[in-house]
């Protein structure tokens, strides 16, 4: 049987990732929110940086193996919310948008596959590119399965901001209107990666959003 009281049954993991050979980092299992991440629990030193190789014996049986992982953290929110408001005064009109997304988590991909020594000192004699923060875990090979890189992505976003301003009849010929808008304006997260905004929570491949400007004339005769 799969549910009940004598089963051994784990779930079924999901979710493919970088960096290992048919690894997966998430798993669905009754009783459990969809999608949560199966990794260990990473273990710290004395100054709060990761011990590579380190995790909690979850099981109590002495030794590091697969009983030692466990369900941490969705990448699902707990509360999605939005705002859009107008704000006018004389000709000038203001419009903004924001949504704020609290308790969704993401499994940094990016920082776990290519934040290590053996990725940057290939044995091939030649240097490949890394990111900073192996600054703070020093880590020489890949810790894949560390919950150190499940991450907290709650975040607040400005989708867009606009200005437009009503020139009103100019030279009695025609109506003039000035826009200028602003699309993702900022993110605010603590989230490490380029965007706290990933579909399933695997971040390892993601094309950033750019920020754009746009400024419009109109004239109505």
């Amino acid at each position: 049987m799969n549910d009940g009281p004598e089963s051994t049954y784990i779930g079924a993991p999901v979710s493919g990732i970088s960096g290992g050979t048919s690894s997966t980092i998430q798993i669905h299992s009754v009783g459990y929110a969809p999608y949560s991440f199966y990794v260990y629990k990473q273990l710290y030193d004395a100054d709060g940086k990761p011990i590579e190789g380190a995790y909690a014996d979850m099981n109590k049986n002495g030794k590091l193996d697969d009983g030692d992982f466990y369900r941490y953290k969705s990448p699902e929110p707990d509360v999605y919310m939005g705002l859009n408001t107008t704000f006018s005064y004389k000709k000038l009109t203001i419009a903004t948008a924001l949504r704020a997304s609290l308790g969704n988590y993401a499994y940094n991909n990016v920082n776990s596959d290519m934040g290590n020594y053996s990725q940057t000192l290939n044995p091939n004699n030649f240097l490949m590119n890394t990111i900073k923060d192996i600054n703070n875990t020093g880590f020489y090979n890949k810790q894949l399965f560390s919950d150190y890189y499940i991450e907290n992505a709650s975040f607040l976003k400005m989708d867009y901001l606009q200005f437009m301003y009503d020139f009103g009849k100019i030279s009695g010929i025609a109506d003039l209107k000035l826009n200028f808008s602003v699309q993702n304006v900022f993110t605010i997260t603590k989230y490490k990666g380029i965007d706290p905004e990933i579909a399933g929570g695997i971040d390892n491949n993601f094309y950033p959003n750019p920020r754009t400007f746009s400024l419009g004339l109109s004239l109505n005769f």
